[in-house]
């Protein structure tokens, strides 16, 4: 069944810039719900379909491929893409019109989540192989 507009948001890891400068963490998920505290420690909750936390909790495979660590929270890409990309995928595949749209400012990790880089592929990679692959398992002529 398709869906209307479904809302997630990802936290990255602090850049090289935030670490020099010793930023504070004041972004906090749980759940569908992302937690901001303000300059005064006041928290402020927001309601999403769903919080991908990648600000740490993961490690390096070997590979170059970044996973959670046992029982960390880490959202890895393959994880984001099984939770937001494949159901767009799916209603697409089924004949929905379907975009999905990421916003944020510079350097908030768009076209991390979107694209990847090295092993840790985005979305859009991901969902073009599974294409293929469903092109290549379609048995019958007629489609």
């Amino acid at each position: 069944m398709a869906e209307a507009v479904v809302v997630g948001v990802r936290v990255r890891p602090f850049n090289g810039r935030e670490k020099e400068l010793n930023a504070t963490l004041c972004i906090d998920m749980q759940g569908p719900t992302t937690i901001i505290t303000d300059d005064n420690g006041e928290p402020q909750q927001f309601a999403f379909d769903q919080s991908f936390w990648s600000h740490d909790g993961f490690e390096d495979d070997g590979t170059g491929y970044m996973r959670a660590l046992p029982g960390g929270r880490y959202s890895d890409q393959q994880y984001v893409f099984d939770t937001f990309g494949q159901r767009v995928l799916d209603n697409a595949w089924a004949g929905y019109h379907c975009c999905l749209f990421a916003y944020g400012q510079t350097g908030a990790g768009k076209s991390y989540s979107m694209v990847g880089y090295g092993n840790n592929k985005g979305i859009v990679p991901i969902s073009c192989e599974e294409i293929f692959k469903r092109i290549g398992s379609n048995t019958d002529p007629n489609k």
